[in-house]
């Protein structure tokens, strides 16, 4: 299956391999790898900034019958796809059970850890299917949001998710565009959103900037 027909749970956190010949190829030529005739390990993952992107690892050797990757390779690279670069390439799952047998994946899964555990309140979000309809495909942190004011002025932002509380329920909010009427919001604004289902509108709503809240 192509990575562009997959949506970003399919691919979040996953493992792949690369079998089709121009895949393998092309990957050889970009990153210089070994026994380009062999398929090719990849993790997928969400970097909060660039969205959905993919670690190209190497192929999966085998010897005395265990399976391991180019350990050298790991500690010393890191070759990363983004989406553009990845969109067209086929994608073959590699279920669990397997990955546990192939040396040096756990250590590939601790170091890709670390684009969610800076944001843990917003991979929580991700979860969130009422939110898929706003959402960029791509950057999935990335949400259209609704902004209306007393006077019925009504325009949708973009903005990026960078917190959560569970609590309130609001999603904080860096705003990525700036408004074409005359609302109090501007590129790099930090707003509470909040997802309200209304009559006339279902969807992440603007509630306040966060420099307006009460100390």
């Amino acid at each position: 299956m192509l990575a562009q027909e997959m949506t970003f749970r399919e691919l979040d956190r996953k493992w792949f391999i690369l079998e089709d010949e121009k895949d393998i190829k092309r990957m050889h030529r970009l990153f210089h790898l070994k026994n380009k005739k062999y398929p090719i390990l990849v993790y997928s993952y969400i970097d909060h900034e660039c969205g959905l992107s993919m670690r190209v690892l190497s192929t999966i050797e085998v010897e005395d019958k265990e399976a391991f990757l180019d350990k050298k390779r790991i500690d010393k690279r890191l070759d990363i796809l983004r989406y553009s670069e990845m969109e067209k390439l086929h994608l073959t799952p590699v279920p669990h059970p397997l990955i546990k047998k192939i040396h040096y994946t756990d250590q590939v899964v601790e170091e890709m850890d670390s684009y969610y555990k800076e944001y843990p309140k917003v991979v929580l979000t991700r979860d969130e299917v009422g939110l898929d309809n706003y959402r960029d495909p791509v950057i999935p942190d990335n949400v259209k949001f609704l902004v209306i004011t007393s006077d019925h002025k009504k325009e949708f932002l973009e903005g990026k998710i960078t917190d959560y509380d569970d609590e309130k329920q609001y999603y904080t909010v860096t705003v990525l565009e700036n408004p074409k009427q005359d609302f109090d919001i501007q590129i790099g604004d930090s707003v509470l959103l909040k997802y309200v289902d209304r009559p006339n509108y279902r969807g992440l709503a603007f509630m306040k900037k966060r420099n307006d809240l009460n100390p």
